[in-house]
Formats: C-alpha cells, sequence, structure tokens
C-alpha cells in the first residue's frame, strides 16, 4: 500500500508526463489568398500551408470565371477544389500555382490553365504579378491571355 506522499508523488510526475507531452513543438500554418479582376478573367483561389518541410496546401478552393464568348463550353464559371490545383509553389519569395480544369460528360473536350507567378514585395506579405491564360478548345485554336494578379500570404 502506498503513502500519501507516494499518491501525491505519483500524481505529480503524472501529470508532469502528460504537461510535457501536450507541449511538443507545435507546426505553424499561415494562407495566402489570390485574386485577378479583368476582362480576361475573373479569380479567387486561396489555400492554407504549412511552414513545415512538405506541410504542402490544406483546403485549397476558389472559384474562376471567363467571358462566355472565350471560355470553352462547360467552364465559363469553375468552383476550384484541390483536384485543379495542379502545381503550387511558395519558397524564395515566390508564389506560383498551376491550375488545371477540362470539360466533362458529353461536352467536346475543353481545358483551362491559369499560371500564377507573383514575387513578395517589400511588405512581404504582398505577393504581386502576372498571370498567364490557356484556354483550349476541340474547335479551335488555343487562346492565350495574360494579366496582372496579387496575392496576400500570411
Amino acid at each position: 500500500m502506498q503513502t500519501r506522499p507516494e499518491i501525491a508523488m505519483r500524481r505529480f510526475l503524472l501529470s508532469l508526463a502528460a504537461l510535457s507531452a501536450l507541449s511538443s513543438p507545435a507546426f505553424a500554418t499561415g494562407g495566402f489568398s489570390c485574386a485577378v479582376k479583368d476582362k480576361n478573367l475573373t479569380l479567387d483561389a486561396e489555400a492554407g500551408f504549412s511552414y513545415s518541410i512538405g506541410g504542402g496546401l490544406l483546403n485549397f478552393r476558389g472559384a474562376f470565371e471567363l467571358p462566355k464568348k472565350t471560355a470553352p463550353k462547360g467552364l465559363e464559371r469553375v468552383t476550384l477544389t484541390p483536384s485543379h490545383l495542379a502545381h503550387d509553389w511558395l519558397y524564395d519569395g515566390e508564389l506560383r500555382l498551376l491550375l488545371h480544369a477540362e470539360t466533362e460528360g458529353d461536352l467536346p473536350f475543353g481545358s483551362v490553365d491559369i499560371i500564377v507567378k507573383t514575387k513578395m514585395t517589400d511588405d512581404e506579405t504582398t505577393y504581386d504579378g502576372d498571370y498567364k491564360l490557356i484556354l483550349n478548345r476541340a474547335d479551335a485554336d488555343s487562346v492565350e491571355r495574360t494579366g496582372k494578379v496579387s496575392c496576400s500570404v500570411g
């Protein structure tokens, strides 16, 4: 049978072990959002990310809208999911994204690629740059447009 001081010491040691397990280092996270609104493209995209190596993006989402006369049929407005994010890069003051969407079902083939290339500005939270929009349709030549994009990273 344990004495009161032994029970108290045992509780103290168990509490100390529990606290040390809970105080393990936390992995920091951040997020970004990017926006475009011009005659070629309206884009809003956002995601969280881990600052740790290999953390990747979390909860990527957004939408883009194209003018009906240039958009491949069925891709005039697309709600973005992680499956649309073909590539991402957030390193050394650069944020780059490659978004890809294709027609589905019985629609003729069409695809949209949006390439976002930005660089960190002096305030270290704004990333400004350019986008390239590539529209492909089975019944027409490819169309490319460019414009300005601004992202916020924090």
